[in-house]
């Protein structure tokens, strides 16, 4: 029984741990300079950004039209023939602390 303990705690704490390192641009929106960019980009889905709506609280997940990506040159979904790709050159100034209030449905932005 011990050992089952023991492998139950083991995959709960790699899980979390795991978690903690998928980083995906979420600003925490904690700054002054944040609350000025309002829109950062997903790092890993291009038709997707977050947005700072409140200062202290973290950037919201919002996702372009289905014709759109994300383009982060000019922070605004584009019709994918004007979108290019560009390199991930900075990252918000601050993240968001854990744990915080995640919403039951992501905010979309059509």
């Amino acid at each position: 029984m011990q050992t089952l303990t023991f492998v139950v705690l083991f995959f709960a704490v790699l899980a979390i741990a795991q978690a903690n390192f998928i980083f995906t641009g979420q600003p925490g929106c904690k700054t002054d300079e944040e609350m000025k960019v309002v829109n950062y980009r997903h790092f890993k889905n291009k038709t997707a950004y977050w947005k700072c709506v409140a200062k202290g609280k973290p950037g919201i997940f919002q996702r372009c039209p289905n014709t759109h990506g994300y383009l982060d040159d000019v922070k605004a979904c584009v019709p994918w023939n004007q979108w290019y790709w560009t390199p991930i050159v900075s990252v918000p100034p601050s993240s968001p602390s854990y744990p915080f209030e995640l919403n039951d449905e992501p905010e979309v932005n059509p």
